[in-house]
């Protein structure tokens, strides 16, 4: 059985010694250039990484896909591979911490005034009065999430220990924490967004999802709100927020992913003041790589003696 370590930019290279020496019966094969890895995809049993549709039609022996993320989108514009009985897993739950974390700076970004602080800082600029009676404090603010997942679970624990009114939507509902107030189905949407003094979106993308979050959904919050994004591209609108940033209506926005990646050097987004950008770093950590061969070792190993479903097994006609 061959598996294959594809292109990446997590370093995944550095624990493939620990899967040889774990799994020594099987052929474990690193392809990190784009020719040798279509190559190596040819006669592979399952890969560990992304392809796109080209690579995954010429992997005609292709069983299953460990995506190293949590977001499988790009998996979901293969139409093959959505029809065909290749299984697909991801990473799901390697990622909460680490993103909710990024989620919570990103909101003291914006309550303690740490941008100006540090702007005013490179100025070697005292700015005590322009800074003081624009903080906020997050106890009392309401907190909506848009889906209430690992994620938005994660996000929900520490805004409690905030003292924040918690209120969230999920296509799935399921269970409520006592700390927070309401969970209700997306059908809640409308209100949670009138409501938020601060919106924290952490769905998958999905076609139920793409553009969930446009000019309309953003017209229903409140003057001076703030939004934040953390999940994937294409879930909020960056046209309607961008407009929504310059006009005030937004006092602020914060971003980890985009419509497309790398962020082209031309896109309008770089050069909005109140709008916080990350290039897609919010679940790094220093346990994302141990996290990330956890999962794919558990996986493994069940694949191995044929017990199925997988850990995180995609349902691919839902899309997560």
């Amino acid at each position: 059985m061959k598996i294959v370590v594809g292109p990446n930019q997590l370093g995944l290279e550095k624990v493939v010694p620990k899967l040889r020496a774990a799994f020594p019966a099987l052929q474990v094969q690193e392809a990190y250039e784009k020719v040798a890895f279509a190559q190596a995809l040819e006669d592979a049993d399952i890969l560990w990484g992304w392809c796109d549709r080209a690579e995954f039609l010429s992997a005609r022996r292709l069983r299953w896909i460990q995506a190293p993320s949590t977001g499988v989108n790009g998996f979901m514009e293969i139409p093959e591979l959505v029809a065909s009985e290749v299984l697909l897993t991801n990473a799901r739950g390697t990622h909460g911490a680490s993103l909710a974390d990024q989620t919570m700076a990103m909101i003291l970004f914006f309550s303690r005034g740490l941008g100006t602080s540090f702007r005013r800082q490179q100025q070697h600029c005292w700015a005590s009065v322009e800074l003081r009676n624009n903080l906020r404090v997050l106890a009392g603010a309401t907190l909506g999430i848009i889906g209430f997942g690992v994620i938005g679970r994660a996000v929900a624990k520490r805004a409690a220990g905030f003292d924040m009114r918690i209120v969230a939507v999920d296509l799935y509902p399921g269970d409520k924490p006592d700390y927070v107030e309401r969970l209700e189905g997306i059908g809640g949407l409308a209100a949670l967004m009138a409501e938020s003094d601060y919106c924290v979106v952490t769905v998958p993308y999905t076609p139920a999802t793409a553009g969930m979050i446009g000019a309309v959904e953003i017209a229903q919050m409140s003057d001076g709100a703030f939004l934040v994004g953390v999940s994937r591209g294409g879930i909020i609108d960056e046209r309607a927020l961008a407009d929504a940033l310059r006009t005030g209506k937004l006092a602020g926005a914060a971003l980890d992913i985009f419509e497309t990646e790398p962020l082209p050097p031309e896109s309008e987004l770089w050069d909005l003041p109140n709008l916080q950008l990350t290039p897609h770093t919010a679940g790094g950590s220093q346990y994302e790589l141990e996290q990330l061969y956890a999962v794919m070792q558990t996986n493994l190993r069940r694949f191995i003696n044929s017990e199925f479903p997988l850990l995180n097994q995609i349902d691919k006609q839902r899309g997560f």
